[in-house]
């Protein structure tokens, strides 16, 4: 019984994490934290060709290095399920994967909060201005509200859409 859990629980791992891959989650247009831009937010600000490019390469970086993070989440989410429809749930185990999730969401949080700074030391006074008076770098405004275009949805992958593109 319990070799017929394990290998269960190994098969729905490795299968959702070939899903994940399968169907690139990227952040799309709102970002994986509630935060993104669209074309154009971009273009209202008036961007150099310089100030485009280490935007891009910035964007760029900061997928890289959520990317593996967010697998990890998604795996963890898969192996909390799988606790939790036990008949005997561990009640240890479970907190355990609680707590490892939490971090996982506390190191895309803490990279966002890289990206976000990043981003904004690459604006001028003007148009760092003209991004607080719509709220964007504050967490606030219409680009950071919850609901419609956040999540993993099975868009076209990263870049295919009007999001970050000038």
């Amino acid at each position: 019984m319990k070799k017929t859990l394990f290998f269960t629980a190994f098969l729905i791992i490795i299968g959702s994490a070939a899903v994940s891959m399968a169907f690139d989650r990227g952040i799309g247009c709102r970002g994986g934290s509630g935060w993104g831009m669209n074309s154009s937010m971009l273009s209202s600000l008036n961007l150099t060709a310089e100030q485009s490019e280490k935007i891009r390469v910035l964007r760029e970086s900061f997928m890289k290095d959520i990317g593996p993070i967010r697998s990890q989440m998604f795996n963890k989410r898969a192996e909390l399920r799988l606790l939790w429809i036990q008949a005997k749930p561990d009640t240890q185990k479970i907190k355990e994967t609680q707590m490892a999730a939490r971090d996982l969401i506390g190191k895309v949080q803490e990279k966002t909060t890289d990206f976000r700074l990043a981003f904004r030391n690459i604006l001028t006074p003007e148009q760092v201005s003209r991004l607080l008076s719509q709220g964007l770098l504050r967490g606030e405004g219409k680009w950071s509200g919850k609901g419609g275009g956040r999540g993993y949805g099975r868009g076209s992958g990263r870049g295919s859409g009007s999001c970050w593109q000038n």
